[in-house]
């Protein structure tokens, strides 16, 4: 009896070890790749376009006039057309493979908005890929389990999630008093400020940040 209890014993043993060493190196093997991956956020997209903050707030404007007033998209949506062909000379040549994915999501946005009959939810899908790009230049997105920065100032955690954009706005707010701006600064502020509230109540905090970021860094000496 007792020699059929430990042939049992080891029976279940070895059913054990069988089961653990193939998981254990399942893990080994995935924690090494994880390791050993590329950190997204360390890829280099290549020389900056600079300061993208003005087409973001003219694709915002279109975004929100979108969702009402087709005719006001539609108008509003030349500005970003002829802002962006203005500053081609410019910026082509600072990253032309950047400038070149951006411009092609520009026409996109114009042709869902310019279409003979515009569908709603085409046009939105298109100006939030714009929106992205812009706000994230190469990434088209925060990258997960990296830290996301626009303009210098973190907009997510160390995990890529985007901060509370309550928490953004209330930052800004802070950084205000005492700080010393021009006539031009103000106005390009106080834009910065009402694109990121209206981004934040819209519950699009990734947004929302990255226009407190722009607003955050302009106050910066």
């Amino acid at each position: 009896m007792t020699g059929g209890i430990g042939k049992h014993m080891r029976q279940l043993l070895l059913a054990i070890v069988l089961i653990l060493v193939p998981v254990g190196l399942f893990w080994a093997a995935e924690h090494w790749l994880q390791s050993s991956s590329p950190d997204r956020a360390a890829v280099d997209p290549g020389p900056s376009l600079g300061d993208l903050t003005p087409f973001q707030s003219i694709a915002a404007d279109v975004q929100t006039l979108a969702r009402t007033d087709l005719a006001a998209a539609k108008t509003r949506i030349g500005d970003l057309e002829t802002a962006w062909d203005e500053a081609e000379p410019t910026l082509q040549p600072l990253n032309p493979a950047q400038w070149g994915v951006l411009d092609a999501l520009i026409d996109d946005s114009l042709a869902s908005v310019r279409a003979a009959a515009p569908k709603a939810s085409v046009v939105q899908m298109a100006l939030f890929a714009l929106q992205d790009e812009l706000a994230y230049p190469g990434t088209a997105a925060p990258p997960l389990g990296t830290l996301v920065t626009v303009q210098g100032i973190a907009v997510t955690d160390g995990a890529g999630h985007p901060l509370p954009c309550e928490s953004m706005i209330q930052s800004l707010r802070s950084a205000l008093p005492g700080v010393a701006l021009s006539d031009s600064d103000k106005a390009k502020l106080a834009d910065l400020q009402a694109k990121a509230l209206e981004r934040c109540n819209a519950d699009d905090d990734q947004h929302a940040n990255a226009f407190s970021a722009a607003a955050l860094a302009l106050l910066a000496p």
